[in-house]
């Protein structure tokens, strides 16, 4: 393996084109936007500045304080669209040149506020904050506390915003692992298939409460899961058998203490067995890990050389929610970006 530099293997990992797959819009804000937005809001809310941002969490329990200020910013449409445009231009500063953001709509009757205005405000700042070097999509979650009617008012909201925009691509199960029934939810996700054609990501085994679910949740096929930090005998089985992506988020699961250490992630076995993943952040603004430094953990902590990090964002391309043209498309680009910067790749 390659030894470097931390500096030239950030600057390494910075300049490499990378796929985000797994990113929360919310969870993504980074401080400097947070502050922004307090800029804008601070007249008709004083109280809001009164809040400490941090640059960094120093604990899980900050997380929560943290987002419930996060949800005070982006109460209204246009703090969302202001929210989602600066997350992109940050992804795309990060060097990710296809981004694929979730969120769940939200409603806010105080502010006017719908979930159908709040879809229709991020894929406005989507279809606004289209970079030169970068796509993005959006997958629409929804929460395991919602109940079967608010999960198939979301795919309702999906189905519409996909006849009037190709920014839709996908659907997400995501929210509080120890909450909520998928089986209750499992009709949505399948009408989502069948009507939308939509891709599935499920947040998958984050906990060892989620192992009983585990069968019913990979009995839809899902195109990708989120995390899979625990798989038991069967949960491996379905998963390697069936090539399912994996959607992995480091920084994430360390803080959150679902894996105990970087050492430890369960994104070595993947490696050592060549099953598909995919190196992703889930809230960069709130673990302040931005995708580069992803992949500068995943070099660092498993001896990955550069052109192994390379091919890690390569094959990532197979497993994004586009069509195979978006898809063939990027290849060449990677593949331009690597004979260009064939120095890059030089011990």
């Amino acid at each position: 393996m390659t030894n470097l530099s931390d500096s030239n293997l950030s600057d390494f990992c910075l300049k490499l084109p990378k796929i985000e797959a797994h990113a929360h819009i919310n969870g993504s804000l980074s401080p400097s936007t947070m502050r922004a937005l307090v800029a804008r809001k601070v007249d008709v809310n004083p109280e809001l500045a009164a809040f400490e941002i941090p640059d960094s969490l120093n604990c899980i329990d900050d997380f929560f304080s943290l987002f419930k200020f996060i949800y005070q910013l982006t109460d209204d449409e246009a703090s969302v669209t202001f929210a989602t445009q600066k997350v992109i231009e940050e992804f795309a500063a990060d060097g990710v040149r296809y981004l694929e953001l979730r969120t769940t709509p939200r409603a806010n009757a105080d502010k006017g506020m719908t979930k159908h205005s709040y879809l229709q405000a991020v894929i406005q700042a989507i279809e606004q904050q289209q970079q030169a070097n970068m796509k993005t999509r959006l997958i629409i979650s929804i929460d395991r506390r919602n109940t079967l009617e608010e999960a198939q008012e979301t795919v309702d909201l999906a189905l519409h915003f996909q006849q009037c925009s190709n920014v839709v691509v996908g659907v997400d199960l995501c929210g509080d692992v120890m909450k909520g029934s998928f089986l209750a939810l499992k009709p949505a996700f399948e009408r989502a298939r069948q009507q939308g054609g939509f891709k599935l990501t499920l947040h998958f085994n984050e906990v060892a409460e989620n192992i009983p679910e585990a069968p019913e949740l990979l009995s839809i096929r899902p195109d990708r899961l989120g995390h899979a930090t625990l798989l038991d005998d069967y949960s491996r089985t379905t998963v390697y058998q069936q090539a399912i992506p994996v959607e992995i988020c480091m920084t994430s699961n360390v803080f959150s203490k679902t894996v105990a250490t970087y050492e430890d992630h369960h994104v070595k076995q993947l490696l050592e067995e060549d099953h598909p993943f995919i190196l992703c952040t889930d809230d960069k603004g709130v673990f302040g890990s931005d995708l580069s430094n992803e992949y500068v953990l995943a070099a660092k902590t498993f001896g990955l050389d550069r052109h192994q990090l390379f091919e890690a964002s390569f094959k990532s391309i197979d497993y994004v929610f586009a069509d195979q043209e978006t898809k063939d498309q990027l290849k060449a680009d990677w593949l331009a970006w690597k004979k260009d910067n064939q120095d890059l790749f030089v011990a």
